[in-house]
């Protein structure tokens, strides 16, 4: 049984996959596990971000994406600090 997470993602028994090209992203426990990731300076990707980082964060802050290997979608965006753990982790398992 297919169930849809989102636009970009379905829960194909234990599988995440891309929604669009159908490449498998990953599991339940760990649905982005497969996908690339890719980080960059949240300043130079966000045109609307005239304030430096540093004057709100004592951190360097960067963009990070996780990115569909099959099709290149974007599947999930975050502005975090660039020391914390690659991709915040969900999990779409159910506990027993």
């Amino acid at each position: 049984m297919t169930t849809h997470i989102d636009d970009n993602l379905d829960l194909d028994g234990d599988s995440v996959v891309c929604r669009h090209c159908g490449t498998e992203i990953g599991t339940a426990e760990a649905p982005l596990s497969k996908a690339l990731v890719r980080e960059s300076d949240s300043a130079a990707d966000n045109p609307g971000v005239r304030a430096d980082p540093t004057t709100f964060a004592s951190r360097r802050v960067v963009s990070r994406r996780a990115i569909c290997p099959g099709c290149l979608t974007q599947l999930r965006f975050e502005i975090v600090p660039a020391d914390e753990a690659e991709l915040r982790h969900s999990s779409l398992a159910v506990s027993r």
